[in-house]
């Protein structure tokens, strides 16, 4: 009898257990239909982003570029205030528009390299730069200037070996390339390209005097004044450009050219000619 009422009591355990093993399953299978129905994955259709303004209508008008773009980098249209457009024309019209243009993007810029860029650049570089030497005529001013220095160290050591570790240490190699590059640059710095010659009179960086048409026209004109033969053509050229008023009227020429018509150059430009001329 006992072991029958054992056998009832594990098979009404065992049916328990499997209906509540059911039971939670069935919750948990309800639980995570809910919850996909409820996710927001399920409205993926339903949402929308709103498109932000441009940066480009943003942009103040003084704003400070250099910021924008502050290195070599792509065209960005959102960036670039500007209404560029390039491309084939579709249809015989305009060619496409910034957005979206690959013709744009292919090719390289020069956004970076403003006006206002260069000028930064060079006030960053110009505290390490210094002042080239007239002339290198003493050797204190090539030690000031350009010092080389050569070091040779001799040492006398004591011990049980004859190989000094401080022997192996020899700077030969880099001796020999200061002497080379040094050689290479002063037999460079002669040399002379073939576009140098073409440089024209325009090109000049500054204007120079001599043997310019102003002087020439002087030198006619004081020689016409004073009536010179021509056997003394030379020791009169000479004679006039030492002249005071004549050296006056070569600083006022050089001057006008160099900085321009003001005031201050046309007056001096003024005087120098009726001293010249004795007006």
């Amino acid at each position: 009898m006992a072991s029958y009422s054992t056998k009832a009591f594990l098979i009404l355990g065992r049916i328990n257990i499997s209906r509540s093993r059911l039971q939670n399953a069935t919750n948990r299978a309800t639980y995570v239909s809910v919850l996909s129905m409820n996710s927001p994955t399920g409205n993926r259709a339903s949402c929308r982003y709103q498109v932000g303004v441009p940066r480009t209508e943003k942009m103040p008008v003084d704003q400070d570029w250099t910021a924008v773009y502050p290195s070599a980098a792509p065209f960005r249209p959102n960036a670039v205030p500007l209404p560029v457009r390039m491309g084939y024309p579709i249809k015989g019209g305009v060619a496409p528009d910034k957005k979206a243009n690959l013709e744009l993007i292919k090719i390289p810029n020069f956004l970076h390299l403003t006006p206002a860029a260069i000028k930064k650049h060079c006030e960053a570089l110009k505290p390490f730069c210094t002042e080239w030497p007239l002339a290198l005529d003493t050797d204190a001013k090539c030690d000031e200037h350009f010092p080389i220095k050569v070091q040779t160290t001799h040492f006398v050591s004591a011990g049980p070996s004859l190989r000094n570790p401080s022997a192996r240490i020899v700077h030969l190699k880099n001796y020999d390339y200061a002497m080379y590059l040094l050689t290479v640059l002063y037999h460079e710095s002669w040399k002379i390209e073939g576009w140098e010659a073409e440089k024209t009179v325009a090109d000049m960086e500054e204007y120079s005097w001599e043997n310019s048409p102003s002087q020439r026209n002087l030198l006619d004109t004081l020689t016409r004044m004073k009536v010179v033969e021509e056997e003394g053509g030379e020791e009169v050229r000479q004679q006039l450009l030492g002249q005071a008023e004549v050296q006056e009227y070569k600083d006022s020429v050089t001057r006008l050219k160099n900085e321009g018509e003001n005031e201050d150059t046309l007056l001096q430009y003024k005087e120098a000619v009726k001293k010249v001329l004795k007006l």
